[in-house]
C-alpha cells in the first residue's frame, strides 16, 4: 500500500480505481462541522467509532487507501476517503500525521477504550488523532455510501462454508487451484463460477481479490478453521462481498457435490 501526499489529494483520488468489525455498541459520538465552529472536524456525516488497535501493513485495520500529511486533520483524512468514485466507508487517522480508509474494520482489529487514542492531530493540536499502533476511526453515513460487505449464503450451487486460514504456521496452501485473472475482478459470483466450469467443488476468496479452487482442503477442515470475523476484507471487485483477507479464505462449497463433509483427511463439503 502506497503512503500518498494529501497535497495530491484530488488527482489521487480521481485517478484510484475504487477499491468494515460494527460501530461501537456504546453509543458513537456524531463529530458534525455545522455544529462547531472547527473547521477541522470530521466532515458533516462522519460519525466518531472509537479507538481501535492497528498492526503491520499486511493486517492493518483499514487497508485499502492511505495517506499521510504532517497537518493531518479528522477533517482532512475524511475528505481523503471521501473523495473516490466510490466513497469508503470508514476512515481513521493514526500517529499524528496518517489517514487509512476502507470498506471494513478488519478483524484483526481490537476496539479499546477511546482515551487510548490520545496523539494530537498535526493539522490542530486540540483534536486526537489515533497513537502508536491506535487508530481513531470515523464511519460515513453519508447518503450513497455501501453497505457493510457480507457474505453470501448461496451463490448458484455452491453454499458458505466459512472461513479457513491459509499458509499459515507453515502449513500448505488450503486449495491448490489459483485462478486470480477473471474478467470483471473477483466476487463470490465470479470465482465460484471460475471454479464450477474447471471442474472444481470448492471456491475460496482471499485477500479481497484472489480466487482458488480445489475439490478438497489440503488439511482436515477441524485444523484450518478461523473465526467468521477473520474474513473481513471486501471484494475489490463488489466492496459489497467479502472476500477473506489476509492469510484467510471465504469458502464456498458445491452443494450438490457427492461428498457431504469433512472425513478427516483434509476433504470437505458442504455443512449447511
Amino acid at each position: 500500500m502506497a503512503r500518498t501526499s494529501l497535497s495530491n489529494l484530488v488527482l489521487l483520488a480521481s485517478m484510484a480505481p475504487f477499491v468494515l468489525a460494527l460501530p461501537s455498541s456504546t453509543g458513537p459520538q456524531v463529530l458534525r462541522r455545522q455544529d462547531d465552529p472547527n473547521p477541522n472536524l470530521a466532515l458533516p456525516g462522519w460519525v466518531f467509532v472509537g479507538c481501535f488497535t492497528d498492526a503491520d501493513p499486511a493486517t492493518r485495520t483499514l487497508q485499502e487507501r492511505e495517506a499521510t500529511n504532517p497537518g493531518m486533520t479528522p477533517e482532512l483524512c475524511t475528505s481523503f476517503c471521501t473523495n473516490f468514485t466510490q466513497p469508503f466507508t470508514f476512515a481513521g487517522t493514526e500517529f499524528t500525521s496518517e489517514c487509512f480508509c476502507d470498506f471494513n474494520i478488519q478483524g484483526t482489529a481490537t476496539q479499546v477504550d477511546d482515551a487510548m487514542c490520545d496523539f494530537p492531530c498535526g493539522g490542530d493540536d486540540t483534536l486526537t488523532c489515533g497513537g502508536a499502533s491506535l487508530i481513531s476511526v470515523f464511519q460515513n453515513t453519508n447518503e450513497g455510501v455501501l453497505p457493510l460487505p457480507a457474505n453470501k449464503d448461496h451463490v448458484g450451487d455452491f453454499t458458505f462454508d466459512g472461513c479457513f486460514t491459509d499458509v499459515v504456521d507453515g502449513n500448505p496452501r488450503t486449495l491448490s487451484e489459483p485462478f486470480n485473472n477473471i474478467d470483471g475482478g473477483v466476487t463470490v459470483e465470479s470465482c465460484t463460477a471460475t471454479c464450477a466450469a474447471n471442474g472444481f467443488t470448492i471456491a475460496g476468496l482471499e485477500f479481497g481479490q484472489e480466487c482458488w479452487c480445489g475439490n478438497e482442503f489440503s488439511l482436515p477442515a477441524a485444523n484450518i478453521t478461523a473465526a467468521p470475523g477473520d474474513c473481513s476484507r471486501a471484494c475489490e471487485a463488489d466492496p459489497t462481498e467479502l472476500c477473506g483477507a489476509a492469510f484467510r479464505l471465504s469458502v464456498y462449497i458445491d452443494s450438490t457435490a457427492t461428498d457431504t463433509g469433512d472425513d478427516g483427511t483434509g476433504t470437505a463439503g458442504p455443512t449447511a
